[in-house]
């Protein structure tokens, strides 16, 4: 029996190094190059002073509005914090809640039943931007499959990146064809480098919602308490959505907004029918605006935002 133990820690202990070692951090995912992006919007962010605006929200925002467009128009300085969904409601919140000031305006604008997001993808934000480690939920032991997850992304991730060293040493270096890079983004924070890029075939992300009590709610309810008390002022805006994924979904839509006109303690200031387009205007999910209708939004949204952002 003591055989069995001892080989049994012996075995356990070789099989966590192996583990350990195969799931170090060795290379960022392709996402979390895109999301080291975070450092150049804070530097231009923290580079002004007086009251400034902030666009906040996954890459529904990011891809689809002209902020330099929006800064001409209003006369306050405009900085796209947006990036990626999968960093998740709690992260955004708290990356508004840290980086606000007295009189600034926050415009959040979240994909429809955003979540916690993948923490991997938070922490690799951090990695880029030291300051969002405040940014980072806390886990607790409830929050052990996130680390289960987490150990498995990073083992994707190296095989991706072992996988494209090998590929490169033998056939060479391939041409660059990802849009998941900091160089995607303009000065103001804007996903740019798709706007002159063939749509591809096919939509991705068009699925049907359960209609459900949305829990984000409550999370920007309390950043709402902290910007009252702070002369912050926030807004709520609907996303932009494919027509077609919209209709799949108008009846939860319907609920979601009741939910969110009702309970919510900011102001929402459009609804869903908004930022409808067709699904052709779309560059390769149903939150990716192509070129046209990313500037029809952003026209659209100036209108919105203009009496809420006058001095």
């Amino acid at each position: 029996m003591k055989k069995f133990i001892a080989r049994f820690i012996l075995f356990s202990a070789i099989a966590a190094l192996l583990i350990a070692a195969l799931s170090a951090n060795y290379a960022k995912s392709a996402d979390g190059n895109f999301v080291s992006v975070i450092r150049l919007k804070h530097e231009r962010l923290n580079s002004f002073k007086g009251p400034r605006v902030m666009f906040a929200g996954g890459s529904n925002v990011a891809y689809g509005i002209d902020s330099r467009e929006i800064e001409d128009s209003i006369k306050l300085p405009v900085t796209n914090l947006a990036i990626h969904a999968g960093l998740g409601l709690d992260f955004m919140l708290s990356e508004l809640k840290h980086s606000a000031r007295r009189g600034d305006f926050i415009f959040l604008s979240p994909e429809y039943y955003l979540d916690e997001g993948r923490y991997k993808l938070d922490e690799e934000a951090a990695d880029s931007y030291p300051e969002a480690r405040k940014y980072l939920r806390t886990l607790a032991i409830k929050d052990f499959p996130t680390f289960i997850d987490n150990i498995i992304e990073q083992l994707k991730t190296n095989k991706d990146y072992l996988f494209d060293k090998i590929s490169k040493k033998i056939f060479g270096a391939k041409k660059e064809t990802t849009l998941a890079s900091i160089t995607s983004f303009n000065e103001y924070g804007d996903v740019v480098a798709h706007l002159n890029r063939p749509a591809p075939t096919i939509i991705k992300d068009k699925k049907a919602f359960v209609y459900k009590y949305w829990d984000g709610i409550q999370k920007i309810n309390e950043l709402a308490q902290y910007a009252s008390e702070n002369g912050i002022h926030l807004y709520f805006v609907f996303p932009t959505y494919s027509r077609n994924a919209y209709n799949i979904n108008k009846a939860v839509i319907k609920k979601y907004q009741n939910d969110l006109v009702q309970n919510l303690k900011v102001k929402v200031i459009n609804s869903p029918e908004d930022f409808v387009y067709d699904d052709s205007e779309y560059y390769d999910t149903v939150y990716h605006l192509r070129k046209n209708a990313r500037e029809w939004r952003t026209q659209k949204l100036i209108s919105i935002i203009k009496p809420y952002t006058t001095l």
